[in-house]
């Protein structure tokens, strides 16, 4: 038989583990990068870094790259929910210039609207950081999930040093 102390003590901790698992949902639903996000993200890249203009985009995992970034716990969790949120908000700003979303926009549409959105201190600043984690993964080693079989670094006839790294410390 359980005690009547026993049963609200153990009722107090359903409750408070209840309360804990819904705002964990509901942290998970509003920290995390979805579909559309990358997508945004594969959009600008794509159109900033395009292999017709001399890059190695496609060969180099970018969006691999900003999945491990975003899903990396080292990372502040402020600066994955910023790239995040940019993507939400250059969308928005497509959405209300165009009538479209940034994805579906013209290459002469995207980049008019990119160099409208460079002049706002969110749009400087956040391309900025989608341009640092370009070149991130485009020079760093393949290990960490970027720059696949050296591509970035053959593009810029790069040597890398050693040693290099043999796994990601975590």
């Amino acid at each position: 038989m359980i005690s009547r102390r026993d049963f609200f003590q153990y009722s107090g901790m359903v409750g408070v583990a209840v309360v804990v698992g819904l705002g964990a949902k509901k942290y998970a639903q509003t920290h995390n990068a979805s579909t559309d996000t990358y997508k945004v993200f594969e959009a600008l890249i794509n159109h900033m870094f395009a292999d017709s203009d001399g890059y190695v985009t496609s060969e180099l995992n970018i969006i691999g790259y900003f999945k491990g970034v975003l899903n990396d716990t080292r990372i502040d969790l402020d600066a994955r929910h910023y790239l995040i949120k940019g993507a939400t908000w250059l969308d928005e700003t497509a959405d209300e210039e165009y009538e479209k979303p940034f994805t579906a926009l013209s290459k002469k549409e995207k980049e008019a609207l990119l160099q409208k959105v460079s002049m706002l201190k969110w749009g400087d600043n956040w391309l900025y950081k989608m341009m640092s984690y370009y070149f991130e993964a485009a020079l760093s080693d393949p290990i960490y999930g970027g720059n696949v079989n050296g591509a970035g670094w053959r593009w810029l006839a790069f040597e890398p040093g050693f040693p290099r790294p043999n796994e990601v410390a975590i």
